[in-house]
């Protein structure tokens, strides 16, 4: 988090063992000589336009030390596999930054502009009390982006 987006971390390793332990989110490692040198975590996915479910990688990264030596190449590839063995047929992610992620992502797969965009926090708890209101009530009411950023 620190590196990519310039914020801390904001989880807890008890949160994402008790995600990981209940399949909600699949962590891959690469180890050597017992050291952790990388990981990525991925989803499950669905792709509305094609009906299909795949995996959707939430994250990759490989130490300072160990970048440019193929273990992401190979973080991804054991995820694919996991997703195509569990019947998924295709693995997306997102790029934060103009990194060797981003040249990897474009080599390898098709990349689509835009962006993902996230209410969270406040303004989601906000957004969810106005559902069954009128719509054009719930234009007016919408919380402030801001709140996205408080608890």
């Amino acid at each position: 988090m620190g590196e990519a987006l310039s914020m801390p971390w904001g989880g807890s390793a008890d949160a994402l063992e008790q995600d990981v332990s209940a399949g909600r989110v699949n962590v891959l490692v690469a180890d050597e000589a017992d050291a952790l040198i990388g990981f990525a975590a991925w989803t499950w996915s669905y792709d509305l336009h094609h009906c299909v479910s795949g995996g959707e990688v939430l994250d990759v990264y490989v130490t300072p030390g160990r970048r440019g030596k193929a273990v992401a190449v190979a973080l991804l590839a054991a995820a694919a596999d996991e997703v195509r063995r569990a019947g998924g047929t295709y693995l997306k992610g997102l790029v934060v930054a103009e990194r060797a992620g981003r040249r990897l992502y474009q080599r390898l797969g098709v990349c689509f502009p835009g962006e993902h965009c996230y209410v969270s926090g406040r303004a989601f708890r906000e957004l969810s009390a106005l559902a069954g209101r009128p719509a054009r009530e719930i234009a007016r009411r919408l919380p402030d982006k801001s709140w996205n950023r408080e608890s």
